[in-house]
């Protein structure tokens, strides 16, 4: 990464440290430094208007000459004092180099001075020769993305263009004139064309270097133009000496004014640490991603432009009838072979690119299956299996069963040795559970301490559990304790002659069966019966209570910001289901599930959308956009037969633009099945509503099902964006998944940003909405029209 820069600020008149404004933005130029090269460019111009020419181009414009370069030499040298690794040899090349032409200017400005004469070659041309070679090292080894490989097809580049550049003068301009001069010595004519070649080679590498770098940093954007003048500056003071149209000072500006550049280079300051000058709203050392793949790739077609000129003019030459001599035909064979290794370093870097993706994909793969800690199958693996055993026992009447398990007193672990040992014990405990089973059988971890086996082709769920109990009875050493580890255990079984169940049900009998283990007191196995009532599902007047709820109404939404991180504005509006009975909110996670249980669920749905449909409809009103409104679908929802229809009436009835209305699915409330789930999703599409995929990242369709369904967009889940500013493995991560996303075109909404550190890093990796705290809290409907009407929530 680029070194960081000390930001230093000015103490307040009491003698402390004064705090950066978080509005303000440093100047990325010291004024001092501009109006120093300012002054220094007028006094030599007004010279020129006020002396004679001839003592002007003698005198001053030869000082003029020697002054820039020795103060670009000190500016670049004390930046290179300030800068650190590979940087620090950057800047002492450029310095150096600038050194080289001012010790050059010097001889030379004394033999003018003098009236001596100045033999070419002279010792002059030494320091010349040599800020051009040096000026071509900083670049190479200026920090830019690709590392050693990048530096390498740099030079590449530099040699293959400059080779290239070389040919097509050759034939029209330099081969003449040399055929013509056939008194001229060898070494002149060689330094005659080392001139060009080597200002090629540096227009090259500026071009390459600027469009590859990490970051737009303003310093490195003033030493390529600085490098691109002092260049465009040599081929004008050589094409005016062959011509005999050399016109002094006017022509020398350009070196003047190069040198210029390149001292104020090393005057820049970076902005914010990061050496970046970007606009407001934008993080540091990013553009967006359409920016920086543009730069990207003209960066990589670059090179090309100069080779196909060279290679064109060649062959028509050849076809036209010329001849070509030993100098065409050798610089002909660098060109393409050059070519050639530049095109195997890009299929190198492909079949690279490749592995590396294949490698990620594996791993976000086996992260969406996998519990992290324990390496275990996580919930959605478990359930994918298990609905594939179900789908079993309806059409083969195979049983199957599930043994759900939850650690006893597992939370006084981590309060008393800490989490680092609680989690050692899980893996532990994780690894003996899965000794204990079948290599058929399912061992998952749900989550915390809860674990649970999915069984099928017959295991006997008693026998099962005998053994994962026993399995458990060893006591377990861990942080230099001695662990008794004890289990409360649920199960719920179906045999050939049950009927079936959905796999929502199976677990809720399991997970029911367990809690009553641990309200037994725990280190139980309890088998679930008819007469369990599910842990969570509150009094038993809690339905009665909701049913009135949603007879009245009572169940209203409250609406949080989907907002554009470019432009700040909110873009859209995720609607919360909210319920407080008597004052006390009652949250989905319980109210959702009791409803269902009550046969509420469809009616509670209907009137939800209802309300989001009058809203959304109503604020829409005077936007110049499109306001979309995001609702939460209970994943039974989906393939209730009456959703679409209802769904229908509601958008007519509100008159609803396409897209105003989005549903939003957990991983697991997408059907079983990928045609049925794509039937729905059609059938939603036909009527202008879309369907997105929440909490992306943590369940089984993260990837297996991904591509292949028609959805609006996907939410990453905030698991996934817990750490992103602080773990540079996670934050891999996430990128990975935000590439892929961009592959399928698919929009990516992430959730839980909470953080401007978050917020940073997702602008960095081209993240366009977010949602969370940062921004705002879910607000009443009441508060929606003022948030809707500011210029936009995003402040980080």
């Amino acid at each position: 990464m680029l070194p960081q820069t000390r930001r230093v600020t000015a103490p307040d008149p009491r003698g402390h440290p004064a705090s950066p404004s978080p509005t303000s933005r440093p100047r990325v130029l010291p004024r001092a430094a501009v109006g120093s090269a300012g002054a220094f460019l007028a006094v030599v111009v007004g010279l020129a208007v006020v002396l004679p020419p001839d003592e002007h181009d003698r005198v001053v414009s030869n000082l003029a000459q020697l002054v820039a370069p020795a103060a670009a030499a000190g500016s670049l040298l004390r930046r290179a004092r300030r800068a650190d690794g590979r940087l620090r040899a950057t800047w002492t090349a450029f310095g150096v180099a600038c050194a080289s032409w001012a010790a050059g200017q010097a001889w030379w400005a004394a033999q003018e001075m003098t009236g001596a004469g100045i033999p070419f070659p002279s010792v002059a041309d030494v320091g010349f020769v040599a800020f051009a070679v040096l000026a071509a090292v900083g670049l190479l080894l200026h920090p830019a993305d690709g590392g050693g490989r990048d530096r390498w097809r740099r030079t590449s580049d530099a040699l293959m263009c400059t080779a290239a550049v070389g040919l097509v003068s050759w034939q029209f301009v330099l081969g003449p004139v040399v055929a013509r001069q056939t008194d001229t010595p060898y070494l002149e004519w060689l330094l005659f064309l080392t001139y060009p070649a080597l200002d090629v080679a540096l227009i090259v590498l500026c071009l390459l270097t600027a469009a590859r770098a990490r970051m737009r940093r303003p310093d490195l954007l003033l030493v390529c133009a600085g490098l691109l003048a002092l260049s465009v500056s040599d081929a004008a003071f050589a094409y005016l000496q062959a011509t005999m149209r050399y016109a002094g000072f006017s022509a020398d500006l350009g070196w003047v004014v190069g040198f210029l550049l390149l001292a104020l280079a090393g005057a820049a300051r970076p902005v914010g640490g990061t050496g970046t000058a970007n606009p407001p709203g934008r993080p540091p050392g990013t553009g967006t991603a359409p920016e920086r793949d543009g730069r990207l790739l003209g960066a990589h077609l670059l090179p090309y432009l100069p080779v196909a000129v060279a290679l064109v003019t060649t062959v028509l030459n050849v076809v036209l009838g010329a001849e070509l001599g030993v100098v065409e035909v050798g610089l002909a064979t660098v060109v393409v072979t050059l070519l050639l290794v530049r095109q195997y370093l890009e299929l190198r870097d492909n079949l690279r690119l490749a592995g590396e993706l294949a490698a990620r994909e594996a791993l976000l793969r086996h992260q969406a299956f996998h519990d992290v800690l324990t390496g275990l199958a996580n919930r959605a693996l478990f359930r994918d299996r298990l609905d594939h055993a179900l789908a079993l026992h309806r059409r083969d009447l195979r049983p199957v069963a599930v043994v759900f398990l939850d650690l006893d007193d597992f939370k006084a672990v981590n309060d008393t040795l800490g989490h680092a040992a609680g989690d050692e014990l899980l893996v532990r405990v994780a690894e003996r559970l899965a000794g204990a089973t079948r290599a058929g059988d399912t061992v998952a971890r749900f989550g915390g301490d809860e674990f649970a086996v999915l069984l099928e082709d017959g295991g006997d769920a008693d026998e099962t559990t005998a053994r994962l109990l026993e399995a458990l009875r060893v006591p377990f050493s861990v942080a230099g304790s001695t662990l008794a580890v004890r289990a409360s255990v649920g199960i719920c079984a179906l045999g050939p002659d049950d009927p079936p169940l959905r796999a929502d049900a199976l677990l809720v009998r399991s997970d029911t069966a367990m809690y009553a283990a641990k309200r037994s007191g725990g280190d139980q196995v309890v088998v679930h019966r008819p007469d369990l009532r599910p842990e969570g599902a509150g009094p038993a007047g809690l339905a009665e209570r909701l049913r009135q709820a949603v007879d009245a109404g009572e169940v209203t939404l409250a609406y949080q910001p989907i907002v554009d991180l470019g432009s700040g504005r909110v873009l859209a509006l995720e609607a919360l289901a909210r319920w407080t009975p008597d004052g006390v909110a009652v949250g989905p996670d319980v109210f959702v599930p009791e409803a269902e249980r009550a046969g509420l669920l469809d009616e509670l749905t209907v009137q939800l959308l209802a309300q989001a449909c009058e809203r959304v409809a109503c604020w829409s009103a005077g936007r110049d956009d499109v306001l979309s409104v995001h609702v939460n679908v209970a994943p039974t929802s989906l393939t209730w037969p009456g959703l679409v229809p209802r769904v229908r009436e509601l958008v007519s009835w509100h008159g609803l633009a396409p897209g105003q209305l989005v549903l939003e699915l957990t991983e697991s409330g997408l059907p079983t099945q990928q045609d049925d789930a794509e039937r729905v999703i059609g059938e939603l599409a036909d009527v202008g509503v879309g369907v997105a995929l929440d909490d992306f990242g943590v369940g089984q369709s993260s990837l297996a099902r991904l591509g292949a369904l028609s959805l609006e967009s996907v939410k990453i889940d905030r698991s996934l964006l817990a750490r992103i500013d602080t773990d540079e493995r996670e934050a891999t991560l996430l990128g990975a998944v935000f590439r892929l996303a961009r592959d399928l075109t698919l929009p990516v909404i992430a959730e839980g940003v909470e953080r401007p550190g978050q917020l940073s890093a997702l602008r960095r990796m081209g993240c366009r909405q977010a949602q969370g705290f940062l921004f705002a809290r879910p607000v009443p409907a009441a508060a929606v029209p003022d948030l809707l009407g500011s210029r936009g929530v995003l402040t980080g």
